[in-house]
């Protein structure tokens, strides 16, 4: 039977962050910017409020932190990126960078300029050699068309708007983490505008520890990326699946305990993650749903470890499909949606007791039908496979999967509300988790945030940030060295 369309973008529209940078004291409305650069129209789009095409590029995915920029400048090249950069900085001026606008918490929105990368979308495969050149625009959704049509994947997240900086410098997870890694780990080299306005490239080679920072270690940090290349993956066919669960609280906790004990051991080429929901009182959903790039085969037999414990509401879905087509499945939409949302995350390093499985259904439970999801991405496969220092991001070998605690809403009187019952769901949880939290889900209700993102790797993160940035020309609220 169907899928039901439970995708993970009806779950999760987007949750990838987006770098912010903060000069100085934050501007007020009223103030008034200096002459901007001297940009040809080959180089730089400048828009204010007043321009008519200005709301064509307002929109963010999280209205709740969304403000409106007295300039938004939709660069072209990197030279414009640069010139923004210098600008912006000789002036003093608040600024924040876009590509995506994704961030939960609005890290690429300011009142002053927006150095927005979006119309940098340019795409270039190498067939032969197996990589792939992108500009710092561009989204999810059409990397992987292009590449898609070519017999090529890169592991990366299932919403399709999603810009790819955000998300490979913070990390990147997705349906082909498990058998290929992160988004990061198929970088390749990134080309940025440094503080002091120059284009700089960072691999193995160049810049070796900026390289290093970029993957993993957030954005708005190190400088403003212009582009990215990565080494793609020869993909054509996967199998998708789906299994769904309306279940009584304490029958609920039995498919999660065996989730728990599977996921992350499951053999490499499959990925899978499990979402627990409340539709209705006194009944829990879960569904687990993922991708392998294994045979069909293998996927029946390893959902035996769910299928063996309750019955599902309807026969798994279990298909093959080719890498685009997944693609489609898993996005649930293409358009760019724009909602109210609060999302937090923990990393589990050992498995929940009882208590702390029963903690975090019965925190879900205890909101209203529909209101908060919790959805549990299963790490383990190639993710583990790097040492936690050889890329900025940390949660390698220790980390089973991460929780991802989400809620979103159409209306703005029932933001006080919807984030407060995000935290008290997030506070129950604490007595039974580490505290290591996933840099794009960023949070601010975080206190040790930086020790939460990047744990054992943050004192290097923070020698880099000193030795290329001193005077914290990259900044916001949650960047290195603030």
């Amino acid at each position: 039977m169907r899928d039901k369309g439970f995708t993970r973008r009806r779950w999760l529209q987007g949750a990838v962050f987006a770098p912010a940078l903060l000069i100085g004291a934050r501007a007020g409305r009223s103030a008034t910017l200096p002459p901007p650069p001297n940009l040809a129209a080959d180089d730089a789009l400048l828009l204010r409020p007043a321009d008519p095409r200005f709301d064509q590029y307002e929109a963010a995915y999280n209205r709740r932190t969304m403000i409106e920029p007295q300039l938004r400048a939709l660069t072209k090249t990197p030279a414009a990126v640069a010139a923004m950069v210098d600008w912006v900085r000789t002036n003093r001026l608040p600024f924040a960078l876009r590509s995506g606008g994704h961030s939960f918490e609005g890290f690429s929105q300011s009142q002053g300029v927006v150095i927005d990368t979006r119309l940098m979308n340019r795409i270039s495969l190498d067939i032969a050699a197996r990589t792939v050149t992108v500009g710092a625009g561009t989204s999810l959704g059409d990397l992987y068309k292009y590449i898609g049509q070519h017999g090529f994947a890169l592991p990366a997240g299932s919403c399709p708007t999603v810009g790819i900086a955000g998300h490979c410098l913070g990390g990147g997870y997705g349906f082909l983490a498990r058998p290929f890694g992160l988004s990061c780990d198929s970088l390749l080299s990134v080309e940025l505008v440094d503080p002091q306005a120059r284009l700089i490239v960072c691999d193995q080679k160049q810049n070796a520890d900026l390289f290093w920072a970029c993957r993993g270690g957030g954005g708005g940090t190190f400088g403003a990326a212009t582009s990215f290349r990565f080494r793609v993956q020869p993909l054509r066919r996967v199998v998708v699946f789906g299994v769904s669960f309306l279940l009584a609280p304490d029958r609920a906790a039995k498919i999660f305990k065996a989730w728990q004990h599977w996921a992350p051991h499951a053999p490499d080429a499959i990925t899978s993650i499990l979402k627990i929901s409340k539709p209705s009182d006194e009944i829990i959903a879960l569904h687990c749903t993922g991708q392998s790039v294994g045979p069909m085969s293998e996927v029946r037999n390893e959902l035996k470890a769910l299928l063996g414990i309750e019955r599902p509401v309807w026969t798994p879905d279990i298909r093959v499909r080719s890498f685009p087509q997944a693609v489609n499945h898993f996005s649930g939409s293409w358009d760019y949606e724009s909602k109210y949302s609060k999302g937090k995350s923990d990393f589990i390093l050992s498995p929940l007791s009882d208590d702390g499985i029963a903690a975090l259904i019965g925190a879900v439970q205890q909101l209203p039908a529909n209101e908060m999801v919790a959805i549990c991405d299963a790490y383990g496969g190639a993710i583990a496979l790097p040492a936690p220092s050889d890329t900025a991001f940390a949660r390698r070998a220790g980390a089973l999967y991460c929780i991802q605690y989400y809620s979103s809403w159409e209306n703005s009187s029932e933001t006080a509300r919807r984030v407060g019952d995000a935290r008290a769901a997030y506070n129950a949880m604490r007595p039974y988790v580490s505290g290591a939290a996933y840099v794009n889900y960023c949070d601010l209700d975080l206190t040790d945030w930086a020790e939460a993102y990047w744990g054992p790797n943050l004192p290097r993160l923070k020698q880099i940030k000193s030795a290329f940035d001193p005077d914290n020309v990259f900044r916001h609220a949650q960047s290195i060295g603030d």
